[in-house]
């Protein structure tokens, strides 16, 4: 058992430690996005090694999953009770807006709807956290997987250096700019990054309002699960193989068994940080499994559309974003 494993686990784990190196040395870059990258790399331009096979099948599915789930340490109610009631349906409106907003673009552009709901829930909720938590109830390819990936992380970093020179001219306050940053960037650490340029302790309400969108990732998945069951049936898929997606998929009872827990019990912030770090490199190893899977050539195939419509919609998810903010005061 160890022979068989350990050799792709050894792989997998050096890939994930040098994405994470690289993004303590400079926290714009995202990892996960690394971790997809460096898999897709190693897999195109070197080979990706057949002792590595069992090790990633098991990245893939257990580990992510399991990774998903820690994500619950996240979701905090006293964080909910700070923006109060008026903020959080302020954030379930620009998130669902920003979902249906990229669905609607996607079927303009003529993608893949598949393509254009992992780039609308990465958009919307937190980055490729939320693409690979979502992955799993849809029918979308790994290469649409690691393109939505990519083109998220493209969009989350280019906002760490425009959102602020954007704030400044429009005057913006810092509690306006901090909950602006929290409802329009994708990953935590490209909104904690783009709050920290700010400066001024803006990061505390962009805190605040990035982990209201995570609290909506659950109920996400839930709905996805439901419809991707309804597709399996509108296909004549047998019963059997529609019963094997379970309702509540065991990775969302999970992240609410986490965040009940962390909600009920005083946990330290030592212990809350180290099950959040452990969460992401979980993720890390699911997306080098996951990059290893994908060709350059049906990268390309995908074509230049998807890029067109994100930039579009990232600059429209941010004004959207933005008039929330001034209109209720969050």
């Amino acid at each position: 058992m160890v022979k068989t494993y350990a050799p792709g686990f050894a792989l997998i784990a050096a890939l994930v430690a040098v994405a994470f190196e690289i993004n303590h040395l400079q926290s714009a870059i995202s990892p996960l996005a690394l971790c997809v990258a460096f898999g897709f790399l190693v897999a195109n331009f070197i080979q990706w090694p057949s002792f590595a096979g069992p090790a990633t099948k098991v990245s893939s599915k257990t580990i992510m999953r399991i990774g998903v789930a820690l994500l619950g340490a996240q979701v905090s109610v006293a964080s909910l009770r700070e923006i109060g009631v008026k903020g959080v349906i302020t954030v379930a409106i620009v998130v669902s807006f920003t979902i249906f907003g990229i669905l609607g673009l996607s079927k303009l552009f003529k993608m893949s709807g598949d393509l254009g709901l992992l780039i609308g829930v990465g958009f919307g909720v937190c980055g490729a956290t939320a693409v690979a938590a979502i992955r799993p109830q849809t029918r979308a390819t790994e290469e649409e997987t690691s393109y939505a990936i990519g083109l998220i992380s493209l969009c989350g970093t280019l906002s760490i250096f425009l959102l602020p020179l954007i704030g400044h001219s429009l005057n913006l306050d810092t509690r306006e700019f901090g909950s602006w940053a929290g409802a329009a960037v994708h990953d935590v650490g490209q909104v904690v990054a783009t709050a920290s340029v700010w400066g001024d302790g803006a990061d505390k309400y962009a805190i605040v309002v990035k982990l209201a969108r995570v609290c909506l990732l659950a109920p996400i998945v839930l709905v996805l699960s439901i419809r991707h069951r309804r597709w399996l049936t509108s296909q004549g898929k047998t019963e059997t193989a529609s019963a094997k997606i379970p309702l509540i998929p065991y990775f969302v009872l999970g992240f609410i068994a986490v965040a009940t827990f962390h909600n009920l019990v005083d946990l330290n912030a030592r212990l809350l940080a180290d099950i959040v770090f452990t969460s992401k490199l979980m993720l890390g190893a699911g997306l080098v499994a996951l990059g290893s899977g994908v060709r350059w050539k049906a990268i390309r195939a995908i074509g230049p559309r998807p890029m067109a419509m994100g930039m579009i919609a990232w600059v429209i998810v941010a004004g959207v974003a933005l008039a929330a903010v001034k209109v209720t005061g969050i």
